[in-house]
């Protein structure tokens, strides 16, 4: 997939995301946040996830450590 059509796709993403939180009628603005999910799903599965790989990954990294929240006993 050519970076051109990530690009529209997120902004796609972006715009029915956007659309879907403005509504007034709820299930018009459940199915624009699900149709926004679902071209995510499409542009992860289809495109180059190396930028949300490295997102998670950072995340992953900013997470505090399982160990600092034992009790000391």
């Amino acid at each position: 997939m050519s970076w051109w059509s990530e690009l529209l796709l997120l902004l796609l993403v972006v715009g029915l995301w956007v659309r879907g939180i403005s509504q007034r009628d709820e299930v018009f603005g459940l199915f624009c946040k699900f149709l926004a999910v679902l071209l995510l799903v499409v542009l992860l599965i289809a495109g180059r996830p190396l930028l949300l790989e490295l997102g998670l990954l950072a995340l992953a990294l900013w997470l505090p450590s399982a160990v600092r929240f034992e009790s000391e006993s």
